[in-house]
């Protein structure tokens, strides 16, 4: 099975920099599509510590070219092209609304940005973040012939 060009998870969570969130995510993606990759990259942003510790400990058993701590390697984003042009893609098709309306409610005066503004914002948009986070994947993963290929977010605006 080949995941090459899929996103295989976005979540509307509390940080994108906790490494213990980042290595959550990684294990549910991991348990739910019932396989281990033979090779993960990242960039050496210290949220991806615990998530590379995790793809080699797991590989360490297995007995191919990328076992163990070859199953990891830390590149750039500078030569993460293709992911670096799909968040474009993903800021103009979908989060640029979300980034609008909340900086609307903080000009408005409704958002200051403390602790609890921000636990309530989540409380009242997370679960309609969420569907729109799923529905942008559902669409990205969609094979070519699908309805969605002339979306702002199919494959083939990323082309």
């Amino acid at each position: 099975m080949d995941f090459h060009d899929n996103v295989l998870w976005l979540q509307c969570g509390p940080t994108n920099n906790n490494p213990t969130v980042i290595a959550h995510y990684f294990m549910s993606c991991v348990r739910n599509l019932g396989i281990i990759p033979m090779r993960l990259r990242t960039d050496c942003g210290t949220e991806n510590g615990i998530m590379a510790a995790i793809q080699c400990t797991l590989r360490h058993h297995h007995s191919d070219y990328y076992s163990g701590a070859s199953s990891h390697m830390y590149g750039s984003s500078i030569n993460n092209q293709r992911i670096e042009s799909w968040w474009s893609i993903f800021r103009k098709g979908r989060s640029q609304f979300w980034m609008e309306l909340f900086a609307d409610l903080r000009d408005a005066g409704y958002f200051n940005g403390s602790h609890e503004h921000q636990c309530l914002l989540r409380y009242c948009f997370g679960d309609v973040i969420q569907k729109d986070l799923d529905e942008c994947v559902r669409l990205w993963n969609s094979p070519q012939d699908s309805p969605f290929q002339n979306s702002s977010m199919s494959r083939r605006s990323a082309q």
